[in-house]
């Protein structure tokens, strides 16, 4: 009993937190927190109501209608003192309650509340009678030791607009909590009644999800300092909190300013905020980033925190040095902080990304953009919103086009199936008539947004084996069921492959093609090269799937899953004959994976992990299919939170898609430090090298499923660091 008495005086002590802590941070889109009642049940929804005579039509049933967010859809009784009673009609145990009353920004209200087991003898549960804080839309949350009653009545003793304005209440809800849940909120709640008035702020790490509605780690620094190529991009993660509610807070950036003089601009260091989305795990997750809308100022809820993104763009051509600069933060009334940022910038240089050796491969869905937009599909609004998100992909080293040259390549998987960029039409001699207008004008749009290498086209031996074609005679969409090694598998394809050849042959777009399946069993996929081979040899083949040893020779974009991982000496072949091989993760594994909640880390972990295993880069099956509202919730069916997308619409960017980018750029630097350490005899290099190979030698998928993916990252990333000082360009 004495435990249960501490704690219903701790919560009673912080029951206005409670009331914070449900304010909505970002109403435009960013979805609420899973609320500390979710899963519980409402005791009071389907209580019979009594009370004290009703004022003109506001009878006691507004109390429980389940309607929180309009204060004029109130109970009301005049002339205090008034009542309202609930009959549950059963004993129940109860040991929480929340309280919406009238709200105007003024006026506050005095009451008790009791509860009994019979109606005769009532106990106390809620003593409000010397309240004087004025109601809120967020209402008020009250715990007490659980009681096991059947009757519960509020009796008002005060409202100071006057007593003859009587009592208001919007809405009344009771609950039976876990009281290891009601601790675990305590304990939340006191730490921000420990949090000191203002804006605090301190940098975190890059590697960590922090969690909106707690108090983050005070021992923090506000200095951060990081090392980088010249060409790089590197991150940081600041964190902004307060117990108060913060209006108009904005960012500024200073320039990175050298011992020399020489300056990096201040535009290169770009601040995001970090959003919250629905995940998995039951609640929101940190991983949109986005920069304040409109004025480039955000508000701050009462008892949130706020990490910033921090993204530093160091230019190619800019000094070699130690540069200095900061990013300052204001609020309304006059509330300011600074945060330090020191860079080294070292003398090598990363090449652009459309350079870069890493073949990544992030498959493309623009009707999920025409979707989520609601604009007609390859209208100009269309291509004006795909433009920014396929150069965010550009800008990553993406090498591959994803284009669709049948109806639904996979079927209905995704939010937004694919359509066919070809219209096949069957005239009525039998013979096929191939429209690529759209296909084109997608293809010469990609290139321009800097897609300009691998077009690949999905696909001959799609999940259902079904092709969709118009009847010339009828103009009926007809399907037909077309499996390869059989008869009609080849009266549909080979026809298609010789013109499709021709014509892209005509675009001077031959050179770049690639037929692609994905998943593909090996009984279906060897008559499918056979009749490429024949028909269009000068196409290549992509395949992502299964490690199938017989298919080394055959595929010219090889990507297996990461799990077996293909033979060394495969790979070692492949790689010297100038094949692509590269590795995907996707519904699986559950780590190391790229899922909203994943670690952070694991998305960076992808591009070591294809450097130590000698893989030429990196493949996931979306970019962006985007479920029904990727801002608010990232799951999609039966599959991992974050699956179907790496970054949002706006287009937005992810934590998670900037640290997959920040693993390509280590594979960069690793190739290059091996090229630049080969020319020297130098012994210093040669450890270093040995250093880097030992922590290259941990990213394996078994240590990885025990092991933090920071661990083995941040360890690479030093050895990356160390031969870089030691090498020269």
């Amino acid at each position: 009993m004495r435990s249960k008495a501490v704690l219903f005086v701790c919560l009673f002590l912080l029951m206005p937190l409670w009331a914070s802590a449900q304010r909505r941070p970002h109403p435009l889109y960013e979805p609420e927190d899973r609320g500390f009642f979710e899963g519980s049940v409402n005791l009071f929804r389907d209580a019979a109501v009594t009370s004290s005579k009703h004022w003109s039509d506001r009878v006691a049933a507004f109390a429980l209608d389940g309607r929180t967010q309009d204060a004029g859809d109130h109970w009301a009784a005049e002339r205090i003192p008034v009542w309202l009673a609930l009959d549950m009609g059963s004993e129940k145990m109860l040991n929480a309650i929340r309280l919406w009353t009238f709200w105007d920004g003024k006026r506050f209200y005095q009451y008790r509340i009791e509860g009994s087991q019979f109606g005769k003898s009532w106990s106390l549960l809620v003593d409000r009678t010397m309240n004087t804080a004025p109601a809120t839309a967020e209402g008020e949350f009250f715990a007490f030791p659980e009681k096991s009653v059947r009757y519960v009545r509020i009796t008002f003793t005060r409202n100071s607009a006057g007593n003859r304005a009587g009592g208001h209440i919007v809405e009344i809800e009771g609950f039976h909590i876990d009281p290891a849940a009601m601790q675990k909120e305590n304990t939340r709640l006191k730490a921000w009644e420990r949090t000191a008035p203002g804006l605090h702020g301190r940098f975190g790490s890059v590697d960590e999800r922090y969690d909106r509605n707690a108090v983050p780690d005070p021992e923090g620094t506000t200095l951060w300092q990081g090392t980088a190529w010249r060409g790089e991009r590197v991150h940081a993660q600041l964190l902004l909190w307060s117990a108060e509610e913060r209006a108009q807070v904005r960012i500024e950036t200073t320039p990175l300013v050298a011992e020399s003089g020489r300056k990096i601009v201040s535009s290169a260091t770009k601040v995001r905020l970090v959003r919250y989305v629905g995940a998995d795990t039951g609640g929101i997750v940190g991983d949109a980033l986005d920069e304040p809308a409109g004025t480039g100022r955000f508000e701050m809820a009462a008892r949130t925190a706020r990490p910033l993104w921090i993204s530093i763009d160091v230019p190619p051509g800019a000094q070699p040095g130690l540069y200095s600069g900061a990013v300052k933060i204001a609020a309304e009334g006059g509330i300011e902080a600074r945060f330090d940022l020191t860079l080294e910038v070292l003398p090598l240089v990363l090449p652009e990304p459309a350079d870069w050796a890493f073949h990544l491969d992030l498959w493309q869905n623009p009707f999920s953009v025409a979707r989520y937009h609601r604009v007609p599909v390859w209208s100009e609004a269309h291509f004006d919103l795909l433009e920014p998100l396929l150069r965010m992909l550009a800008d990553a080293g993406q090498k591959c086009l994803s284009t669709s040259i049948i109806h639904q390549p996979w079927g209905g998987q995704t939010y937004d199936p694919f359509e066919s960029m070809v219209v096949w039409t069957r005239r009525e001699d039998g013979t096929f008539d191939f429209d690529y207008t759209l296909f084109d004008r997608y293809v010469e749009f990609g290139t321009r947004c800097g897609l300009d290498d691998w077009i690949n086209c999905y696909s001959m031996v799609p999940w259902t084996n079904r092709i969709r074609y118009l009847d010339g005679a009828t103009g009926d969409f007809v399907e037909a069921t077309v499996t390869p090694g059989e008869p009609l598998f080849e009266e549909f394809w080979r026809p298609f492959l010789t013109d499709f050849a021709a014509h892209t042959k005509e675009k001077g777009w031959h050179h770049r093609v690639a037929i692609a399946m994905d998943e593909r069993p090996l009984k279906l996929m060897e008559p499918t090269i056979a009749l490429v081979r024949d028909a269009a040899p000068d196409f290549k083949i992509a395949l992502a799937g299964h490690n199938l040893p017989a298919l080394k020779d055959a595929i010219d974009d090889w990507c297996v899953f990461i799990d077996p991982p293909l033979d060394p000496a495969i790979v070692g072949e492949r790689n010297e004959r100038g094949a692509i091989t590269t590795f995907y993760v996707c519904c699986g594994p559950a780590r190391p994976n790229t899922f909203t909640f994943s670690p952070t880390a694991e998305s960076a972990w992808q591009g070591l992990y294809a450097s130590a295993r000698g893989y030429s880069g990196f493949l996931r099956w979306a970019f962006n299919s985007w479920v029904e509202d990727p801002l608010v919730d990232t799951k999609h069916t039966t599959w991992s939170a974050g699956d179907c997308f790496l970054v949002y619409p706006g287009p937005r960017s992810s934590i998670r898609f900037e640290r997959l980018r920040e693993g390509i750029q280590e594979y960069e630097k690793i190739r290059i430090l091996r090229q630049l350490a080969a020319r020297s005899a130098r012994d210093d290099v040669k450890a270093a090298l040995g250093e880097l190979d030992a922590a290259l030698a941990r990213f394996t998928f078994e240590i990885a499923k025990k092991e933090r993916a920071a661990t083995s990252l941040n360890a690479a990333k030093d050895a990356i660091v160390r031969l870089s000082r030691l090498v020269k360009s």
